[in-house]
């Protein structure tokens, strides 16, 4: 009767989180809906880092060469980090096609900064626009990607505006885990709350595209302010907040995609080395999140498993209800994010593996061996 009682509040707690998130789903803001032309025809100076990205930055930048640039103007720098391929002569090519084409030979990293601060410190350093685009190099952006963002950003008066890519999955490790990171803005995060409030505790980010003013850059304090944060989009979006702009979170999977891992191995390295420190290393916040999503998603396929050989009929009955409003919850944030609904069905391996990497997360910052990135270790 006991387990009974706890799934019926799983129940009831996975109906609550259904619809909040239903209703954030819907109102995530489309960008360039019902705005007007860009006033000024600024500059938009596109910033990326690059380290070890041969693969990626030549369709990169040729994704932001080609835009629609009839109401703004357009540069393109590239941060070369220290790579080991043929990421700078690539760049170079390209920059002899295209005078808007810039390329940064990485300095070495200077005590206390993050790999990834500090190039886009140097980017931000050498810039001319008013406005800066923030730009993974492994992101392929539309051609109204840039218009339409900013565009949103000019008529919500916004300092900042950043969302989260289509997302390109292969592996089985990339489809369980990199859906995850729309999925907790999803669940966790009230839409509105991001714009309207004025509390850092209400941002979110996605470092793969942010578009920022410039003036909120620099009352922000840059990436100077931030410089040894692993999470650095969000700690970015908290000091724009701080500084008192407005930010915007936007759906952008119809403006751009990428393709963040290229495997298991990558999808497990580069979460382990953010989650932890995106919590911001709370532990009391990191343990409340656990149960929450161990009891919501994990609970009920046991008390399935349990209800069957007790041959409980109400055990049974419940579980399989709480099984089933945890993979609608999936689906509804899998079809956000561009990805197939019936993902959701895979919904407690999603979260078992994510709970397997948020234990590695917080181990590496105990065993003091940090995380391996990119020849680099972090902690």
């Amino acid at each position: 009767m006991t387990f009974t009682l706890i799934l019926t509040v799983v129940c009831v707690l996975l109906i609550a989180q259904l619809i909040f998130v239903i209703l954030n789903a819907r109102i995530l803001p489309v960008p360039g809906r019902r705005t007007k032309p860009i006033e000024g025809r600024p500059l938009v100076s596109v910033l990326i880092p690059a380290r070890d990205e041969e693969r990626n930055i030549e369709d990169c930048v040729r994704h932001v060469l080609a835009s629609d640039d009839s109401e703004f103007r357009l540069e393109v720098i590239v941060y070369d980090d220290d790579s080991s391929d043929d990421t700078s002569s690539i760049v170079r090519e390209i920059a002899m096609e295209d005078t808007r084409v810039g390329l940064m030979q990485g300095a070495e990293l200077p005590e206390g900064w993050k790999g990834k601060t500090y190039a886009c410190h140097s980017l931000a350093e050498r810039a001319s626009g008013s406005w800066y685009l923030m730009l993974d190099a492994d992101v392929r952006i539309g051609k109204l990607a840039i218009r339409d963002t900013l565009r949103s950003a000019q008529k919500k008066k916004a300092g900042l505006v950043s969302g989260f890519p289509k997302q390109i999955t292969v592996t089985p490790m990339e489809k369980l885990i990199v859906p995850m990171m729309e999925f907790l803005i999803l669940c966790h995060l009230p839409i509105p709350a991001i714009s309207r409030s004025r509390g850092k505790l209400f941002a979110a980010a996605h470092g793969a595209y942010m578009l920022i003013k410039k003036s909120a850059y620099e009352s922000a304090g840059g990436y100077e302010a931030i410089k040894d944060e692993m999470v650095d989009d969000m700690a970015m979006a908290r000091a724009v907040k701080k500084a008192g702009y407005k930010m915007l979170l936007v759906d952008m999977v119809r403006y751009a995609e990428m393709r963040m891992y290229h495997s298991g191995k990558e999808v497990w390295s580069g979460f382990s080395k953010n989650v932890f420190a995106g919590l911001g290393k709370n532990y009391v916040l990191l343990i409340g999140l656990l149960i929450w999503y161990v009891s919501l998603y994990l609970l009920p396929p046991i008390a399935l498993v349990t209800g069957l050989l007790t041959h409980n009929i109400h055990l049974t009955a419940f579980s399989i209800g709480a099984m089933l409003l945890g993979m609608a919850i999936k689906a509804v944030c899998d079809l956000r994010g561009g990805f197939p609904f019936w993902h959701g069905v895979w919904v407690a391996v999603t979260i078992a593996c994510s709970v397997a990497i948020v234990v590695s997360s917080v181990l590496g910052g105990w065993n003091n061996k940090g995380h391996e990135w990119k020849g680099r270790n972090y902690h």
